[in-house]
């Protein structure tokens, strides 16, 4: 590689890595914030906290990666254009499109590295997030009960525990209020009930009452209706209370997503669009980073004394035009009812993909009319 492609290489490498890191203090700031009134009220130990935000920081990755390479090529080309670098490497005898060759180098392989961290780094970071909400939550769950007070923690109910025994942990006298699963306020109270911690990985704690009454309201007919029961089983899943489960798609990696894949291919009576895109979004969003470069390129050729300036304001802008379509798209998609959606795995490409066929058509369009003008 020669020096000048170099010079390019490391400029790009540096501000990118600038770049990631404002990122991720962004978003884990955010989420910080989010997770706060967990975190201090269940009083997690520093290593889950640790996990938990390192799990975080993993899964933001696949995003991360090509919106900070978007952001470093504006900057680094808008930098040159406005310190006339181009201008003179140009009257050097430089055509615009030898210039822009250790861009497309660079967006090769963080197209590669985005479309490995989406497959294989991203879920295992999601799945270490969850892990540790559901290990948190599971260790402090008799820490949020408090006997003879109500406890609006706890699963997203108001729950009120009578007494509780000190040795066995067995809950005495306890009602509670369900608006969550049932599609009528519900009113619950049972004469004991205990806390079964379970450590598998496929199941969550329960909540366990015995010798109880169920109140259930129709406000339609304003009538209540009773239901008594020898055992209630209260399953708790505190990943997806959070926002994350582990069977988001954001947890599922490479082989997860090709077996379920072949498994909805031996079942063609069942909507398999949700693994067709989540495959084709990967692939589409790593792919964008090289597809970024004649585009970013040609916009600093086309502003050359305030590129600079503008190569914040004009990454916004790409970045939420792009992801906008994007996340339009992929949705609608998913959603819409046509039948011919549902049988056809090509269709959910060109849908996924049509965000990253406009960026190319504009990058190439603008490239070749400004290296004209160059």
């Amino acid at each position: 590689m020669k020096k000048l492609d170099r010079y390019f290489v490391s400029e790009i490498f540096r501000i990118f890595a600038l770049s990631i890191g404002v990122a991720e203090l962004v978003l884990l700031s955010l989420q910080g914030i989010r997770l706060a009134s967990m975190i201090v009220g269940q009083g997690l130990d520093f290593s889950l906290i640790v996990q938990m935000l390192g799990g975080l920081a993993v899964s933001f990755l696949p995003i991360v990666l090509p919106i900070s390479f978007l952001f470093s090529l504006l900057i680094v080309f808008g930098r040159m254009a406005s310190d006339r670098e181009f201008l003179a490497l140009q009257a050097m005898g430089r055509a615009p499109s030898r210039l822009v060759m250790p861009g497309l180098f660079v967006g090769v392989l963080i197209a590669v590295l985005t479309m490995a961290v989406s497959f294989f780094w991203g879920p295992m970071g999601n799945r270490a997030f969850e892990v540790s909400i559901d290990t948190a939550m599971k260790k402090k769950v008799t820490s949020v009960l408090r006997a003879g007070t109500f406890a609006e923690g706890f699963l997203n109910m108001v729950l009120f525990v009578d007494k509780i025994d000190p040795i066995t942990q067995e809950l005495r006298r306890v009602f509670m209020f369900d608006e969550k699963s049932f599609t009528e306020s519900t009113a619950i109270s049972a004469k004991r009930g205990q806390w079964i911690q379970n450590t598998s990985n496929n199941s969550f704690g329960v909540l366990r009452l015995y010798d109880g009454l169920i109140l259930v309201q129709d406000h339609k007919s304003d009538r209540v209706q009773r239901i008594r029961f020898d055992e209630y089983n209260l399953y708790a899943n505190f990943s997806q209370d959070v926002g994350r489960s582990r069977n988001s798609p954001a947890s599922q990696d490479w082989s997860d997503l090709v077996s379920k894949r072949a498994a909805l291919q031996l079942e063609p009576d069942k909507d398999a669009r949700d693994v067709w895109t989540e495959i084709a979004r990967r692939i589409a969003v790593g792919f964008a980073c090289l597809l970024f470069v004649p585009l970013c390129f040609a916009l600093a050729l086309d502003n050359k004394r305030t590129a600079k300036n503008r190569a914040v304001f004009s990454g916004l802008v790409i970045v939420l035009l792009y992801w906008t379509l994007y996340f339009g798209i992929a949705t609608w998609f998913q959603r819409a009812p046509v039948e011919i959606f549902k049988r056809y795995e090509a269709l959910s490409w060109i849908a996924i993909w049509m965000p990253n066929f406009i960026v190319a058509a504009v990058g190439i369009f603008l490239f070749r009319k400004r290296s004209r003008l160059a």
